[in-house]
């Protein structure tokens, strides 16, 4: 949304979306035009993926583009299915680290070029067989913000909403709630370092909803609703559902924790960095990307008790924690600025349309 609301004027986007729903009215506030693009029937049901494609076909031959970027990998796959009936270039936004099937990698193949959101996005696809040729990294970009400058915030706020004194230290996490984002693992980082150390008295608080309705997913988050009402975690663990705006849970909790099996370059990682909340994730996909090797505690995924000792460090040594959020804060300024993001971006249409 960011390169759309700061595009030259040599560039006059139209968005092809549901329009109805928060990304519609966005759109509208910044004045880029849209179109109804509809992937789900009147009945809330996947549309045939021929219809689809006829109906994408129809709308982009009667718009007359000169670019057609699709900016997710479903979006992609859809686009590359009818790239060579259009006489224009077309481009695909990868923003996922998946295994996929030859398929995936056929229709990916059929577009001008991919863009991958990190080195690690990138080159997953590239083992799966899309030409490197095809796919380059561009980070997506974001304003760098500093605490004294960002969204006013009362950090007594969220305190006070959970009933808790000022010395807790307040461990959060952002996300969905569903096992790939490893939140058991969290978990359990808690219970050991508070069985290594009794005298502390955290408290997790995790910002996010359930989308998925497969039994799964609906037992993960009753386990975890149950941890925090029985045994060592008892009180201590706080499921407070979709949050805005997160600027503001950035700046109420102490730390961020990120313990996904998975991640291709996260938002909420680059927001947190931006912001100077210190931050403990897994060293998986591009979050080294983000953090190198100082901004940020990187831990092996599914290791609860190196994200303890993490916990343990980052609150604990405060000078320590000013040293990961100052690299942190240096390195989204330099690699993953808003302008930045844009140019690359421009650039890549540039030199196709030349």
């Amino acid at each position: 949304m960011s390169f759309l609301a700061s595009t030259p004027e040599e560039i006059e986007p139209i968005v092809l979306c549901p329009q109805a729903g928060p990304l519609a009215e966005r759109l509208r506030q910044l004045g880029i035009a849209s179109e109804g693009l509809h992937l789900v029937d009147s009945n809330g049901q996947r549309k045939d993926p021929e219809l689809v494609n006829a109906e994408l076909l129809a709308m982009l031959k009667s718009l007359s583009p000169q670019i057609v970027h699709a900016n997710s990998l479903s979006m992609s796959r859809v686009l590359g299915r009818i790239a060579n009936k259009l006489s224009i270039p077309c481009f695909g936004h990868l923003r996922d680290i998946l295994n996929v099937s030859k398929k995936v990698i056929s229709d990916l193949s059929q577009l001008s070029k991919c863009i991958a959101v990190s080195d690690a996005t990138r080159q997953c696809y590239v083992e799966q067989g899309l030409d490197k040729q095809r796919i380059l990294r561009i980070y997506n970009g974001i304003t760098s913000k500093q605490p004294e400058n960002a969204l006013a915030s009362n950090r007594e706020g969220l305190r006070a909403r959970l009933g808790l004194g000022s010395s807790s230290p307040l461990i959060g996490g952002v996300g969905q709630i569903g096992l790939r984002k490893g939140w058991d693992v969290l978990l359990d980082a808690v219970e050991h370092w508070l069985a290594t150390d009794p005298t502390v008295d955290p408290h997790v608080v995790i910002a996010g909803v359930r989308h998925s309705n497969k039994q799964e997913s609906i037992e993960y988050e009753q386990v975890l609703l149950q941890r925090g009402k029985h045994g060592p975690l008892t009180g201590r663990v706080h499921l407070v559902g979709y949050w805005t705006p997160i600027d503001q849970f950035l700046q109420e909790i102490d730390v961020l924790t990120h313990p996904a099996y998975q991640e291709p370059l996260g938002r909420v990682l680059l927001e947190a960095a931006a912001l100077g909340t210190p931050v403990i994730a897994t060293d998986v996909g591009g979050t080294p990307e983000i953090f190198g090797e100082s901004g940020a505690v990187l831990v092996p995924k599914a290791d609860s008790r190196a994200m303890a000792d993490g916990l343990s460090r980052v609150l604990k040594e405060p000078e320590f924690s000013r040293c990961l959020t100052k690299e942190a804060a240096s390195r989204v300024q330099t690699l993953f600025g808003t302008e930045g993001h844009r140019e690359a971006v421009l650039d890549l249409y540039r030199s196709i349309l030349n």
